[in-house]
């Protein structure tokens, strides 16, 4: 797939090189992501009058030739797609490859389960070759929680034969301190193209601030409102820049559930739409983890047994699980 457009003066024809300054000021720095942009919402971010923000939007369509297409070119195009493998062959397996780029990934799972470690297992695979189950590129990861942890990736690359000071160098790492800096942090991922070859995205957790912050029904559509305006940001920054974008969210127990599994992804409507494939994860057996696909546009619905070592995420070959009580194996049932 073609590297996105960088937006420089008198690329866009008609657009003049003050209003190609304020788009770049206000983080936009390719044609690809400029194309993505809502008029309004250009307006309002660079001060620009609403005719100009059209006109810049439309050049931009035009020039990235985001029109109709056949079948066949767009079967072409999604063969240029790259998978990132999780380091586990069960899992990729299930995900045909490995998670596919230019998409957004929910990753749900109750504390503990080890959706984080697998976010930390993705940062370093995602700077493998791509021959190699890689992107190829750099990792931003939008911290909400200050999970990200340093130690565990030196200790990823330490089992892998990785070099940690040249991994951890290419993860772009931004805290958020509250809901709308978890906002800003996601609109100036923009800002990273093309100074930086990012090639992951990951935010973790989507929803932790937003839970916290929005307490109450009265807030709850303020709440859903700014989730689907960051929400809609990733998607437009996986479209436009290529990129592969994995986001983690909570559960929470139902408690109309009689029979079966109580939990289930917090966010609403709004987070079950987002993603183009939603991952849940879930304590099995013995020491042993689930990934379960449980909404995707084409891929089955399907399970996936994994361990967490220290080498990341890997496969339950030839795992010796530690002894457990008969108590705790009921737990994972």
């Amino acid at each position: 797939m073609a590297d996105p457009i960088e937006l420089t003066e008198g690329i866009l024809p008609g657009v003049t090189a003050p209003t190609i300054k304020k788009i770049m000021e206000a983080g936009i720095r390719t044609v690809d992501a400029l194309a993505t942009m809502n008029p309004r919402d250009l307006a309002d971010k660079t001060g620009m009058g609403a005719d100009t923000a059209e006109k810049a939007v439309q050049k931009a369509v035009t020039l990235t030739q985001n029109g109709y297409i056949t079948g066949n070119q767009l079967w072409d195009k999604r063969q240029l797609r790259t998978k990132l493998t999780t380091g586990s062959k069960a899992v990729d397996n299930i995900l045909q490859g490995g998670i596919e780029s230019d998409t957004t990934t929910e990753i749900a799972a109750a504390n503990g389960v080890g959706k984080t470690q697998l976010c930390h297992q993705l940062a370093v695979m995602a700077q493998l070759p791509i021959e190699q189950g890689g992107l190829g590129g750099d990792v931003a990861w939008i911290d909400t929680e200050g999970t990200f942890i340093p130690s565990r990736i030196d200790q990823i690359c330490k089992a892998r034969g990785y070099n940690t000071e040249d991994v951890l160098g290419h993860i772009h790492h931004g805290l958020a301190l509250n809901a709308p800096h978890q906002k800003l942090l996601i609109e100036q991922l923009y800002s990273l193209y093309p100074e930086f070859n990012i090639k992951l995205i990951i935010v973790d957790s989507m929803m932790g601030l937003l839970r916290s912050e929005y307490l109450g029904r009265g807030n709850l559509g303020a709440r859903q409102d700014e989730l689907k305006d960051m929400l809609l940001t990733l998607s437009k920054v996986a479209r436009s820049t290529n990129t592969t974008v994995v986001y983690t969210n909570q559960v929470l127990d139902n408690p109309g559930v009689m029979y079966g599994n109580p939990e289930k992804a917090t966010g609403g409507n709004v987070m079950g739409h987002a993603a183009t494939t939603r991952l849940y994860l879930r304590k099995g057996r013995q020491g042993t983890r689930v990934c379960r696909v449980n909404k995707s546009p084409y891929l089955p619905e399907n399970e996936a047994i994994f361990i967490i070592t220290e080498s990341g995420i890997e496969d339950v070959d030839g795992y010796k699980p530690p002894k457990e009580k008969r108590d705790d194996d009921s737990e994972d049932d």
